[in-house]
């Protein structure tokens, strides 16, 4: 069985993600940062249908911390699919923009997006089938006042997946 992780799963579109792979007969991984209840919630409500799923919690933005935690989905075998569909927004004009509120949005679409693949490129490569897939917004392409970090995130992610594409 093919295996699907999906960040940001416990989102609505992340939650619609998680059930048609699911429905599609793959074995789902929802992540979740802060919302482990809903992620444990999905996945029983999954399995209540006759689907396999899974929880997996990470904080994204930490690298090391998700890198490590990558273990314990490999170890239940390789993700063919990901979908990075996680992301934050912390709508403020940049002029009234704290670091922090820069490093956080582009921490969980950016970084987080580094920490989940690269781990499990080498990996999923040795399959010899994957798809790896990134949702991003129509702030990358035409801006949007107040999320300045956001745009910057999408659109960083959108160059980081084609240059992917060229790679892989």
């Amino acid at each position: 069985m093919k295996r699907a992780l999906i960040t940001g799963g416990t989102s609505p579109i992340g939650a619609a993600i998680c059930q048609r792979l699911a429905a599609d007969g793959l074995h789902v991984i929802v992540h979740a940062h802060a919302s482990a209840e809903r992620a444990h919630a999905l996945v029983s409500s999954l399995q209540a249908q006759g689907f396999s799923a899974e929880a997996w919690r990470a904080n994204l933005a930490d690298i090391a911390a998700t890198q490590h935690a990558l273990a314990t989905v490999l170890a239940g075998g390789v993700p063919q699919i990901v979908v990075h569909n996680a992301g934050t927004h912390d709508d403020v004009t940049m002029a009234g923009m704290e670091e922090t509120q820069w490093r956080d949005v582009l921490g969980v679409s950016l970084d987080g997006f580094y920490a989940v693949v690269q781990p499990l490129l080498l990996p999923m490569t040795r399959t010899r089938w994957g798809r790896i897939i990134a949702l991003s917004s129509v702030t990358a392409r035409i801006g949007n006042r107040g999320q300045v970090n956001y745009a910057a995130a999408k659109a960083g992610l959108e160059g980081a997946v084609r240059s992917l594409a060229r790679e892989v």
